[in-house]
């Protein structure tokens, strides 16, 4: 659940969402929800979220993903 960033202090700047192997449209909902919490979202298939993190991870940015496995698609 990504109920923990209601909670999770400081909240990260920005959340990757890794979709699996092909990006996937994100639900208005969820889009909500995660601008309700202060971040934007980022939503790229998994191969890409993880060089995506692994790259403002190291600039020393707040982020946070979410990665589904990449033969997986949502």
């Amino acid at each position: 659940s990504l109920s923990i960033f209601k909670v999770v202090h400081p909240i990260p700047e920005i959340l990757i969402l890794g979709c699996g192997k092909y990006v996937q449209p994100v639900s208005p909902e969820l889009r909500k929800f995660i601008r309700s919490t202060g971040m934007k979202l980022e939503a790229i298939d998994s191969r890409n979220a993880a060089s995506t993190y692994n790259i403002l991870n190291e600039e020393g940015r707040a982020v946070a993903a979410a990665v589904l496995p990449f033969g997986v698609d949502s």
